[in-house]
């Protein structure tokens, strides 16, 4: 098909976050948001350079904030890990012991659920 589209409601620690994607021909679209609120404040895109050999990764800000944001963050993250583009919208507001939370929650559901964003 053109693209799919999936929603998982997931935990990290006291944290309760849903995550909206959609799988899209060569890039994937990552909405991270609180249980509570689903909000659109930030969007950041990361792709692949043009070489691939160089394992290099080019993000950018498209929504909200300057420069680095969480979303182009995670997007750079999950673009050299997957090797493909990523859009995400990370709305969430994360200390640093909740963030190693989150990474390792998104990360896991990520790895087990592989086929709904790549």
């Amino acid at each position: 098909g053109l693209f799919t589209s999936h929603c998982a409601h997931l935990e990290a620690g006291p944290l309760q976050f849903t995550i909206r994607v959609l799988k899209m021909q060569g890039s994937t679209i990552l909405f991270v948001n609180s249980k509570e609120s689903e909000v659109l404040e930030e969007l950041g895109v990361a792709m692949p350079a043009r070489d691939p050999s160089s394992g290099e990764t080019i993000s950018s800000t498209i929504l909200g904030g300057y420069g680095q944001t969480d979303s182009s963050v995670l997007a750079a993250k999950l673009s050299k890990r997957y090797g493909r583009q990523f859009y995400v919208s990370m709305n969430l507001r994360l200390d640093r012991l909740v963030a190693s939370l989150f990474d390792k929650a998104l990360v896991t559901y990520m790895c087990d659920h592989l086929e709904h964003f790549v």
